[in-house]
């Protein structure tokens, strides 16, 4: 079955960590850190919409003014979530540049700055030479800090010495067009099948069991013109399949405690795929608590507990440039519970 997110990891084992997540067959991309982006080309830096930023070290941001300098003229809005300092680390860098000839650009910058209690909102427009407006402060009820009808993304504050996020992104379920199923029952293939998700992302929830079951708000049956008529959601079950969405979660430089592990492995448990950190071999130990990194140890130990199907590891010390696969075979033995 088709996914809904791909990714592409930006740079190596030991580049600045760099996730560039796709939406398929949309028009639409998230980056998760923005350091290094050169490698990203212009026409996937103009699919950036959303930007998820774990904290504002030079390895992490240093890329924000390249994307900025792709997306200038774009009219869609960029959102740009981070730690409690990133609207000041926004500002900084929207500050260091002269904007008199920008009166006629659309481009908005939406910053979002997560903390334990909430979420503050700074806007940032071209048409204003970029100075910041006032600021919009919403309490945090739970993980999510941005929830759309195809996905959520939720938020877990760590610490690195100073607050750092880590994120994960989440598809409650996905659905597929069964094209043998779609051909038997004589419907032909059209806009009307987005416009059949659509309506069950939004009317739907997803039990694992009794597959999609229609929310409680909403209780009359909902309808979809097709080129045969007017069909309910639930007369075209026959020509789906659903399954539970993905999950991918997004960890780096976190200092490992005992307390931000713990709270990783809550956070990132049954993920189908996670991108963390493994900074130190685990016979580095006193310098990881010293840098406030993730040993291989760790790292193997949260996606063994918290049961991640996939693991990716990225941003790893250069001391190990010349022996990589030490690394791999850390994690890999931690990962058994060795």
């Amino acid at each position: 079955m088709a996914k809904l997110f791909h990714y592409k990891v930006v740079n190596d084992l030991f580049g600045d960590p760099v996730v560039f997540v796709r939406l398929l067959w949309k028009s639409r991309a998230f980056l998760f850190d923005i350091g290094d982006i050169r490698k990203l080309n212009f026409s996937e830096l103009l699919k950036v919409t959303d930007v998820f930023v774990t904290h504002t070290h030079i390895d992490h941001f240093i890329g924000f003014d390249q994307l900025l300098r792709a997306i200038l003229r774009r009219d869609k809005p960029l959102r740009v979530f981070g730690p409690e300092n990133i609207i000041e680390c926004v500002e900084g860098k929207l500050k260091s540049y002269t904007w008199n000839l920008v009166s006629d650009y659309p481009l908005s910058i939406e910053v979002y700055a997560i903390s334990e209690r909430d979420i503050k909102k700074a806007t940032f427009n071209a048409w204003e030479n970029f100075r910041v407006k006032e600021f919009e402060v919403q309490k945090r009820y739970d993980e999510a800090i941005l929830k759309e009808s195809e996905f959520q993304v939720k938020a877990q504050i760590l610490s690195h010495g100073i607050p750092v996020v880590a994120y994960c992104i989440e598809e409650e379920f996905h659905i597929n067009i069964d094209k043998e199923a779609l051909k038997n029952s004589g419907l032909s293939v059209g806009p009307w099948l987005s416009n059949l998700k659509t309506l069950i992302k939004k009317y739907y929830k997803y039990d694992p069991e009794k597959n999609l079951i229609q929310k409680e708000e909403n209780q009359e049956k909902i309808k979809v013109e097709t080129p045969a008529g007017a069909f309910t959601v639930e007369e075209l079950f026959k020509i789906l399949k659903i399954k539970k969405g993905e999950k991918i979660s997004y960890v780096m430089d976190v200092t490992p405690t005992e307390d931000n592990i713990e709270k990783i492995i809550n956070f990132v448990k049954n993920s189908d795929i996670l991108f963390c950190e493994a900074y130190f071999l685990e016979s580095d130990r006193n310098k990881a608590l010293e840098r406030n990194h993730l040993t291989t140890f760790d790292t193997g130990r949260i996606a063994r507990q918290a049961a991640v199907k996939e693991l990716i590891i990225l941003h790893v010390s250069p001391k190990y440039i010349n022996n990589p696969s030490k690394v791999y075979e850390e994690v890999e033995l931690s990962k058994r519970g060795h």
